[in-house]
C-alpha cells in the first residue's frame, strides 16, 4: 500500500509542479490530490511532521485555488529585502521549535523534517500570493527533502526522484514567473 501512496503522490506532484510552473490555477486540485496521499503515506513512514504539513497543505491547497483567480493571473512580484529576512528568521526559529518536539517521537529523521516542514509552509504562503521568492525556497527545501526521502530507514525513491525533478522545476519555475512579472510572456 505504502509504494501505491508515494507513487501516485509522485505522479500528482508532478502534474502540479507542471501546472503551477506554467502559472495555472489548476494546480492547486492536483496539489490537493498528492497531499490526501502524502498524509497517507507519511502515516504509514512515521513523519509526523509531513502528516501535520500534508494536512495544512490540503486546507491551503483549497485556499490556493480559491485566491488564485483569472484577473490576477500575471500579478507575480518580488520579497521585499525586510520580508527575506523575517521569512528566513521565521524558517530558523520554527526549524527548532519543530525539531524539539518531533525529537521526542519515533521521527527518524527530526531535523530534516523539521526544516522541510517549516520552510515548506513559508514556501506554500509565497506561492499562493505569487511571490517569485517561493521558487528560491522550494529549491533548498526540494533538494533537503530529496535528502529526507534518500536516507529514510525505508527508502522513498519515487519521492525522492519526484524532489530532485522539483529541484529542478523550481529553477524552471523561477526564470519563467520572472518573465510573466516582466511581462515577457
Amino acid at each position: 500500500m505504502v509504494n501505491y501512496l508515494e507513487i501516485g503522490a509522485t505522479i500528482f506532484g508532478l502534474i502540479q509542479g507542471v501546472l503551477v510552473m506554467l502559472n495555472k490555477r489548476s494546480n492547486w486540485i492536483a496539489y490537493s490530490i498528492q497531499m490526501i496521499l502524502m498524509i497517507l503515506f507519511s502515516l504509514s513512514m512515521h513523519l509526523y511532521g509531513d502528516v501535520t504539513n500534508s494536512a495544512i497543505y490540503l486546507v491551503l491547497g483549497i485556499i490556493g485555488f480559491i485566491i488564485w483567480n483569472k484577473k490576477d493571473e500575471k500579478d507575480i512580484k518580488k520579497c521585499s529585502t525586510k520580508e527575506r529576512i523575517i521569512y528566513s528568521i521565521i524558517i530558523a526559529v520554527s526549524t527548532c521549535v519543530v525539531f524539539f518536539a518531533l525529537n521526542k517521537t519515533d521521527d527518524p529523521l527530526p531535523l530534516l523534517d523539521a526544516f522541510t516542514t517549516t520552510s515548506s509552509f513559508v514556501a506554500t504562503y509565497y506561492m499562493m500570493t505569487k511571490k517569485i521568492d517561493t521558487w528560491i525556497i522550494w529549491f533548498i527545501n526540494d533538494i533537503f527533502y530529496a535528502i529526507e526521502y534518500f536516507i529514510l530507514p525505508e527508502q522513498a525513491l519515487s519521492l525522492f526522484f519526484l524532489n530532485i525533478v522539483w529541484t529542478i522545476m523550481a529553477i524552471v519555475s523561477y526564470i519563467n514567473w520572472n518573465k510573466i512579472m516582466k511581462g515577457e510572456k
